[in-house]
C-alpha cells in the first residue's frame, strides 16, 4: 500500500509540474507578444508624445536635468532601462515611468510589472535614443492634480503650482517638482508646501553629497 500511495503522489505531483510548466509557457508567450506589440507601437508612441513638448523643455539647463537624475534614475545612461543595484529612485528607472504611461492604460502591480520591466528593457530601450526618453519622462510626468484636474509635464507643472513658465523658473522651484515625482498629491507646494520644502532640502543634500 505505502508503494502504491508514493506512486500516486509522484503521478500528482508531475501532473501538477507539468501543468506549471505549461502555464509557464503561456505566460511567456503571451508577454512576448505583448512586448512585440509594444515595439510596433514604439515609433509612433514616442513621436506622438514628443511632438506635444514644449519648446522650453529643450532650455531646461543641462545641471538641472543631471540633479534630477541623481534623484529619480542615477544610472539613467547606462541602464538598459531596469536598475536592481542602485538604492531609492533608481529602481523604478524614468525609462519605466514612460513604458508605464506609453504602454498601459490602467497599470496595477503584479504581473504587470513584470510586462513593464520587459517593455522598458525590449521595447524602449532598444528603439528609443536616451534623449528622446529623457524628453518624454520630461513632458509625461505626472505632478498630482489641482482644482483643474490632471497635471502633465514639467511645463505645465510650472505653470499650475508655480504660476510662472517653466523658463521662469529658479533652481530652488525647479528641484520642488523634481521633489514632487516620488508622490505627486502629498509633496504639491500649494497644499503640502512644508513637506516640498524639507524633501527639496534632502535633494540638496544629495546632490551636495552629503547624505545618500
Amino acid at each position: 500500500e505505502a508503494v502504491g500511495a508514493a506512486r500516486s503522489v509522484g503521478r500528482i505531483a508531475a501532473g501538477l509540474a507539468a501543468i506549471l510548466i505549461a502555464l509557464a509557457a503561456m505566460l511567456a508567450a503571451f508577454e512576448a507578444w505583448r512586448v512585440m506589440t509594444a515595439r510596433a507601437r514604439t515609433p509612433d508612441l514616442i513621436a506622438g508624445v514628443l511632438a506635444h513638448a514644449d519648446p522650453q523643455l529643450a532650455r531646461i539647463p543641462r545641471a538641472w536635468l543631471d540633479a534630477m537624475l541623481a534623484v529619480e534614475d542615477p544610472s539613467f545612461y547606462a541602464n538598459d532601462g531596469l536598475d536592481f543595484k542602485t538604492p531609492g529612485q533608481g529602481r523604478t528607472t524614468l525609462t519605466q515611468g514612460i513604458a508605464k504611461r506609453l504602454y498601459f492604460t490602467r497599470f496595477k502591480p503584479g504581473f504587470a510589472k513584470i510586462e513593464l520591466m520587459l517593455d522598458a528593457r525590449f521595447a524602449l530601450t532598444p528603439l528609443v535614443s536616451k534623449q528622446d526618453i529623457l524628453r518624454a519622462s520630461l513632458v509625461l510626468a505626472y505632478f498630482g492634480r489641482d482644482k483643474a484636474g490632471p497635471v502633465i509635464g514639467f511645463a505645465e507643472a510650472a505653470r499650475r503650482w508655480y504660476g510662472v513658465e517653466l523658463s521662469d523658473l529658479d533652481f530652488d522651484r525647479f528641484l520642488g517638482l523634481v521633489a514632487m515625482l516620488i508622490a505627486p498629491n502629498a509633496l504639491d507646494p500649494a497644499a503640502h508646501g512644508e513637506a516640498n520644502a524639507e524633501r527639496v532640502e534632502r535633494i540638496k543634500r544629495l546632490l551636495a553629497h552629503e547624505c545618500r
